[in-house]
């Protein structure tokens, strides 16, 4: 059990980010940008995201970009970094609760 979560409820399982995402699906993940309009990812990075938040695996997330898996986990460990987030579920939470905001 993690703190501040229901008796028996753990984030980091993949049960609990399918249902974040088939939750979240109808909302599609936004540009993000700083308080000054500018990116915070780039455009690909910003197609890794959009593709975690569909519910791909790295490896599915590699043929559709046509990039080898190990860039994928680059550009994941580098998007964690940029949004200081540590977890996919985190990820997803980050990228919906600032979807209408400027950062």
């Amino acid at each position: 059990m993690q703190p501040g979560c229901p008796s028996g409820a753990n984030l980091g399982r993949d049960e609990d980010l399918e249902h974040l995402i088939r939750a979240l699906s109808h909302l599609k993940p936004v540009h993000l940008s700083d308080p000054e309009g500018i990116p915070l990812l780039t455009r690909r990075e910003e197609d890794v995201v959009r593709l975690v938040a569909d519910g791909l695996k790295n490896r599915e997330i590699a043929q559709k970009l046509k990039v080898k898996e190990h860039s994928i986990r680059n550009y994941i460990y580098r998007i964690f970094e940029k949004l200081g987030v540590s977890s996919r579920v985190e990820l997803i939470l980050y990228v919906f609760s600032h979807r209408d905001s400027g950062s």
